[in-house]
């Protein structure tokens, strides 16, 4: 018979993407009834605010006074379990110095990225949110994963019209981001064809022109309203970004855009609703295991080659069929 576990400390310090695949693991948990402290960094901790499955978020400051402070709290509180789902130096320290009975840490396949970026050797695809999950196996009798799973969000107070699609042309990489030219192309089509609104959303005000149709939020939603934009819309287009996780942690049906990197290192958005990816069979791909600010073949074909006009072919055939199947 497993000891029994009441009090657990999962440990993801970033980034976006990741903290919302996170959430696999904290469902799992939630679902194991017992009390979970999250700790992250402060700018994402808002991803997790109100959330009723989580007892407290530890808001960590990136600096070198905020990671002391961050570990003087966490001392505060004694843990049945410690889960490390970082691996990292400063997370590796909040697990050995943290107060608890058990640790248990993520198994990267790191070695296996980097032989397919650097030799483009064929990796076998492992998701990430399973990859969380499976540290707490040792734990609890249950071995059912659930897909990744958001439910704290924000209404915002501005007006959002009664259908709408949204795009997402920023990402962390400049390689990792479709022609803003082929968004503005794609979201005109979508606006002829369907007279839906296209929501523009991210960090950065990239698409800088007006276009008829176009409602540009870039720079004004937290985290919790861009939840609730996201899963309030007929559908998505992201690049692989954060949002593009979040859509899929909230069931929308999701186009995601995959241009450096690949599926099979384990970052494809999981969710109960649609998911269609993006790619190019290229000789080059992967090139790296993160994105760069610049093509190293200097051809940018993984991107280029996406036209708007098969993005939105893909589209009209998937919202035509839910459009007929609600009359």
């Amino acid at each position: 018979m497993k000891e029994k576990i009441d009090k657990v400390l999962v440990v993801r310090l970033s980034s976006l993407g990741d903290l919302v695949i996170l959430s696999s693991a904290l469902e799992y948990l939630h679902r194991q009834n017992v009390k979970i402290y999250l700790a992250v960094y402060e700018q994402f901790s808002e991803l997790y605010e109100k959330d009723p499955r989580i007892e407290k978020v530890i808001a960590i400051r990136r600096n070198f006074w905020g990671k002391l402070k961050g570990l003087i709290e966490i001392r505060r509180y004694s843990f049945d379990l410690v889960l490390d789902l970082h691996r990292k130096f400063y997370p590796f320290l909040i697990s050995l110095l943290a107060i608890a009975k058990h640790r248990s840490h993520i198994v990267k396949n790191s070695l296996d990225r980097i032989l397919a970026v650097r030799f483009k050797k064929k990796i076998e695809e492992k998701p990430l949110y399973i990859s969380f999950v499976e540290p707490a196996f040792p734990f609890f009798a249950s071995r059912e994963v659930p897909f990744p799973t958001l439910v704290s969000m924000e209404q915002p107070e501005y007006y959002l019209p009664e259908k709408y699609a949204v795009i997402v042309p920023g990402a962390s990489k400049r390689t990792k981001m479709w022609p803003h030219e082929y968004y503005v192309s794609l979201g005109k089509r979508i606006y002829s064809r369907f007279h839906i609104s296209l929501i523009v959303i991210g960090k950065e005000n990239l698409i800088t022109e007006n276009p008829e149709g176009f409602i540009n939020l870039s720079r004004q939603t937290n985290l919790r309203q861009l939840l609730y934009i996201l899963s309030n819309a007929e559908f998505v287009v992201s690049n692989d970004t954060g949002p593009a996780h979040m859509t899929a942690a909230v069931g929308t049906p999701l186009f995601v855009i995959f241009g450096p990197t690949v599926p099979e290192f384990g970052f494809r958005p999981k969710g109960k609703g649609y998911v269609k990816v993006f790619e190019k069979t290229l000789p080059c791909r992967p090139c790296s295991l993160h994105g760069t600010e610049r093509c190293p073949a200097k051809h940018f074909r993984c991107m280029l080659e996406i036209k708007p006009e098969e993005v939105f072919n893909e589209i009209e055939r998937f919202y035509t069929r839910k459009v007929d199947s609600n009359f």
